[in-house]
């Protein structure tokens, strides 16, 4: 157990240590400082009962002796006061240093959370285009929610651990300076109960850990299911399925977090009768053994004051000790992220070039070949395209034949197995793909809305006061949106439009789609199948939209139907995989 536990420090410590070693350091002084504090207020209390009790025999006593020396001559009632007066000061001083302590160290841990999930955002944003293809959206905002779970589980519950341990350990060795028997017995019985209730539990803990993190990833996935298709859901009346496979899984949360707090406080309702129960059985022996009540009461206070003390932060650190066992699944999970992290620094670190990237010339793909990791075949083999500066060039082919995958490669999606993508002659590697992206707008075939305002969704990703109105109105008027934001909108570019757009037409949503590709002024425009959607009218008025922006930059455009492409500059047919 003992080796599990400094185990644990290590990994903590490995997970905490960019944050800053510093601050962890800090944090551990806190704790020991604040261990020492307790000790100074408890100990403090002592002499106060000891005068109470017999104050000739404090007198005449080595320790009595030296503290009197620094006093001026004092009757036993002033300095019973004088010891009173000290032993509230002492506890008053324990208690805030206590809480300073607290203070400090949970601002760390939340701290330190704040950073984690920063740092797990940068590396999901590092990743390639291919890792959210093959990683569950639920997952990985599990993951981010892991971070405050690991805090409040595993990070501060350890604090607490060492907070507890230094108290117990000095707390200890102070009453076994006055009385080594009860220090003895108290040790042996109460730590011997604590830890062999938790190795009994210890396996049951595990598995509540297992359970725990199986059930948070099924409830989310379905949950998210559930939501992401609630208008397929509805219509086809499939709401009792997703909804009680999330609940099954909740079901089970519930269980599993049920027993955390019984396996934490259970202990508790056992070791007391038992812990005073023998401190009244000790007295009595005292007593039946002659011994005058002056005599027992040093005794008797050093014992109660050692339950008093000791039992709670027995009890705490037991609490503790499962809280972590519980929680550790969220260590796990957060090691392996950061893992990933640590293994893909070298390649995010590389240096990305400032220099601007225009299409002056052209835009070529030679002998492009891309397979995904699972897939038998390559999707595109051997692709030869060249495409000239503010030509628009359709691309259709039937499903599978490649062509998503196609603007994939060209928005550097995912990266070539073999063959180049080259932009005026220049190679479009990782280093330039900043750039490259700057002077692409891009329309998919199923819009992104946030639930926001239309100003919002055109300028997409920019803070609200860093929005250029004119640029959203020549977005919008390009778009052939902009009196239907200003005339049939009750606050026109402030109106909300609902989560995922519910609020607009399939046509006005692609209006914006195209809006929001025009708004940073793109020198290239791709359209993925962007009016697949759409009823023929609706996709008839969209394209003549798009066509009146022809000549002014070079378009992109996939498409099935062929008739969607007929005003095209050119149009390039695939057939699996290949240029036909």
């Amino acid at each position: 157990m003992i080796r599990t536990f400094f185990r644990l420090l290590a990994r903590c410590y490995r997970l905490a240590r960019p944050y800053g070693r510093l601050k962890m350091f800090g944090v551990l002084a806190l704790i020991l400082l604040n261990g020492v504090l307790q000790l100074v207020g408890v100990s403090a209390v002592f002499p106060f009962f000891a005068l109470a009790a017999d104050p000739h025999r404090l007198k005449s006593s080595h320790l009595g002796g030296i503290f009197l020396k620094h006093l001026p001559p004092l009757t036993d009632n002033q300095l019973l006061v004088v010891a009173g007066v000290f032993a509230i000061l002492m506890l008053v001083l324990s208690n805030a240093g206590s809480i300073v302590s607290e203070v400090l160290r949970i601002r760390y841990a939340f701290g330190f959370c704040h950073w984690l999930r920063g740092r797990l955002f940068q590396h999901y944003a590092s990743r390639p285009y291919e890792f959210f293809l093959q990683r569950n959206s639920a997952e990985l905002n599990l993951r981010l929610s892991d971070a405050q779970t690991f805090i409040q589980n595993v990070l501060l519950p350890v604090g607490e651990i060492l907070t507890r341990l230094v108290l117990i350990i000095l707390l200890v060795g102070a009453i076994f300076f006055v009385q080594p028997w009860v220090a003895l017995g108290a040790s042996i019985f109460f730590g011997g109960f604590y830890l062999l209730v938790f190795v009994a539990l210890r396996p049951r803990l595990r598995s509540l850990s297992n359970g725990l993190q199986q059930h948070y990833v099924g409830f989310w996935k379905h949950t998210n299911h559930f939501l992401n298709g609630i208008k397929t859901v509805l219509v086809t009346g499939k709401s009792p399925y997703f909804m009680t496979r999330a609940l099954e899984h909740s079901e089970r949360i519930g269980v599993y977090s049920a027993r955390i707090p019984i396996y934490s406080n259970g202990p508790r309702y056992l070791i007391e009768p038992l812990a005073f129960g023998s401190l009244m059985a000790i007295v009595i022996v005292l007593a039946l053994r002659g011994g005058s009540f002056t005599q027992i009461l040093p005794n008797l206070t050093v014992m109660a004051f050692a339950g008093y003390r000791l039992l709670p932060a027995l009890q705490l650190l037991y609490a503790q000790f499962v809280s972590v066992a519980a929680g550790h699944y969220t260590l796990r999970q957060l090691e392996e992220e950061v893992l990933a992290i640590n293994k893909s620094r070298p390649e995010s670190s590389t240096t990305k070039s400032t220099v601007g990237l225009t299409l002056e010339k052209e835009l070529s793909l030679e002998d492009v070949s891309f397979q995904y990791p699972s897939a038998a075949q390559p999707v595109l083999k051997n692709v030869s395209i060249k495409i000239a500066r503010n030509e628009s060039v359709g691309i259709a082919g039937a499903s599978g034949s490649g062509k998503s995958t196609l603007v994939d490669l060209i928005l550097g999606l995912h990266q070539p197995q073999s063959g180049c993508l080259r932009v005026d002659g220049k190679v479009l590697d990782q280093n330039l793909m900043d750039s490259w992206r700057s002077i692409i707008g891009y329309v998919a075939q199923d819009i992104y809305l946030l639930d926001d305002t239309i100003a919002a969704n055109i300028a997409f990703g920019e803070k609200s006061e860093e929005i250029n109105p004119e640029w959203l109105r020549q977005a919008a008027l390009g778009a052939q949106i902009l009196d239907f934001i200003e005339k049939e909108l009750p606050n026109g570019m402030n109106t909300v439009v609902g989560e995922r757009g519910v609020r607009l037409s399939g046509g006005q949503r692609q209006r914006i789609g195209l809006a929001r590709a025009l708004y940073h002024k793109p020198q290239i425009l791709i359209l993925d199948e962007a009016t697949s959607a759409l009823d023929n009218q609706t996709e008839k008025a969209v394209m003549e939209t798009l066509y009146r922006l022809q000549g002014s930059l070079t378009m992109i455009i996939i498409a099935h139907r062929l008739s969607t492409l007929e005003r095209c500059d050119r149009i390039i047919q695939l057939e699996a995989g290949s240029v036909k």
